[in-house]
């Protein structure tokens, strides 16, 4: 496979351990974006940690659908998207194939990619695998068959402007379906398929539809805020769990099964003499590790925890893994119990 952008430092080795701890695994990845870019699934075999494009970037403006933050692409920009490295764990080879995301698309002129494996500069173009905002913004599953041909399925629905929905679609390979979905509940459509789908080494990316051509990197580039981006071969990772962002609206609404706090936040510390400390509590069950991480995604603090008693609490000093006091700046907290993952966002001051 051949890399197209050389990937971060300081990777986040906690959740490659986690992956495979009592978890079945598929391939695929998700993107959560409040994490720079790392690959946060925990069914995958590897993490496909991925890098912003030109000018995209995180945002934490509200409402935010999961998590902390969400993909930014502002509709102001050019060749603005997310990009992950080609990998054995992100190709498909007939075989079930599973995409998700919260989009929330501020304006649409023409076709609007949301995810996509491939290359559209050189012939034949190449599609492994793809959801876009198609004519009319209907949804549209879509791969290239060995003709250079597109081959898409899409959807009765309509996705609305300037809020966010939830979109899926699973192609079920041996049944010959593909299945919609514009809410997290339940398929809206069920439409027959009957396509071979072909593994690339082109990169997969997020936002766009990528281009080997530096001169023009991507082409129908999503305009507005992409978040929780799932990929797998099993149905069951890219439904998510209701979120704060009930469907229809743009306001928090639904009830979140579990949360991380982080008290006090920002911490104010007055120096090496004085270890603040800080808790972070949590009603999610069964927590097995907790790790703390810095703006380049390297971690600096991380921990095994074995307690049953609930909910979690834990206290730190704010002393990393060499014992050095933390400097000021932005950290996040990341707590899982092998198959869910809670992040938050804190600051510490001095």
């Amino acid at each position: 496979m051949k890399p197209h952008f050389l990937r971060r430092q300081g990777l986040w080795c906690l959740l490659l351990g986690l992956s495979t701890m009592g978890y079945a695994q598929s391939k695929g990845g998700r993107w959560q974006f409040e994490n720079l870019g790392l690959d946060t699934a925990v069914w995958d075999a590897r993490a496909d940690n991925g890098t912003l494009q030109q000018q995209a970037s995180f945002s934490a403006m509200p409402p935010v659908p999961e998590g902390g933050a969400y993909l930014w692409l502002d509709s102001a920009n050019v060749h603005d998207y997310f990009l992950v490295d080609d990998s054995d764990d992100l190709d498909f080879t007939n075989e079930n194939i599973g995409i998700s995301a919260w989009i929330y698309p501020v304006r649409f002129d023409r076709v609007h990619f949301i995810i996509t494996k491939g290359d559209q500069f050189p012939t034949p173009k190449t599609t492994n695998y793809s959801l876009r905002l198609a004519d009319g913004r209907k949804l549209e599953f879509l791969i290239r068959d060995a003709n250079d041909r597109a081959q898409r399925v899409t959807s009765s629905f309509t996705i609305p402007l300037q809020q966010w929905t939830f979109v899926a679609a699973f192609y079920d390979f041996n049944a010959r379906k593909v299945y919609l979905w514009n809410n997290p509940r339940q398929a809206v459509d069920t439409l027959n398929f009957n396509q071979a789908i072909f593994a690339n080494d082109d990169p997969l990316a997020i936002g766009t539809w990528f281009r080997s051509d530096p001169a023009a990197p991507s082409i129908n580039d999503f305009d507005g805020r992409i978040d929780d981006v799932r990929l797998s071969g099993r149905l069951a990772d890219i439904l998510p769990q209701p979120t704060a962002v009930a469907e229809g609206s743009i306001a928090a609404a639904a009830t979140v099964p579990s949360t991380l706090q982080v008290f006090p936040n920002p911490v104010f510390a007055a120096g090496e003499g004085n270890d603040g400390m800080v808790q972070f509590t949590s009603n999610l069950e069964s927590i097995t590790a907790i790790a703390v991480y810095n703006v380049l995604g390297q971690t600096v603090f991380s921990a095994s925890h074995k307690a049953a008693v609930q909910p979690f609490r834990f206290m730190w000093n704010l002393r990393n893994e060499q014992g050095e006091f933390l400097q000021t700046g932005i950290y996040w907290v990341r707590i899982t119990n092998g198959r869910n993952l809670l992040t938050k966002k804190f600051y510490v001051i001095r």
